[in-house]
């Protein structure tokens, strides 16, 4: 009637009732230290890290098309190679890494936007705005995304 495995669950059920307080507590920490798991973010090999700040109000006539859903603007100053903004909702702004995540920078490696998509010339690869993800077979890593905080109209874009 009882298989195996109820027998077991049964009799570890029992004896986890039966534990005084202070070996429960102890049984339950030992659980949840063996069943975490590190995690590994991997970074792109060719792209750098480098930190910057760069602010902007989107009251300016310069980023009119990022007040609606599905506008960009390609800032040139920061990150790598310059940042894409991408408006994905009218309210939420993606601010993706300029250079080709799938190659070191160099001479062609600059994205260009073709409506919702980055176009690297190189390889001819194309990543989507909305997530940063490859949308070409081949494509190992997708587009290098940094924080990006609003406050009514002012924007901060940050690494």
């Amino acid at each position: 009637m009882y298989n195996k495995y109820t027998k077991i669950l049964f009799f570890s059920v029992l004896v986890f009732i039966l534990l005084s307080m202070k070996w429960k507590l102890i049984l339950v920490l030992l659980i949840f230290i063996i069943s975490c798991e590190d995690v590994v973010v991997e970074q792109n090999p060719y792209l750098p890290n480098y930190s910057f700040e760069y602010q902007l109000n989107l009251n300016l006539p310069l980023y009119d098309n990022l007040r609606f859903t599905g506008g960009t603007h390609t800032i040139n100053d920061i990150g790598v190679k310059g940042v894409h903004l991408f408006n994905l909702n009218g309210s939420q702004l993606m601010a993706w890494e300029a250079s080709c995540p799938n190659h070191a920078p160099n001479q062609c490696s600059l994205t260009s936007i073709k409506g919702i998509e980055a176009h690297c010339a190189c390889d001819d690869y194309l990543y989507s705005l909305a997530t940063g993800q490859p949308l070409t077979e081949g494509a190992v890593y997708g587009l290098v995304n940094y924080r990006v905080r609003r406050n009514g109209n002012q924007v901060l874009i940050y690494n």
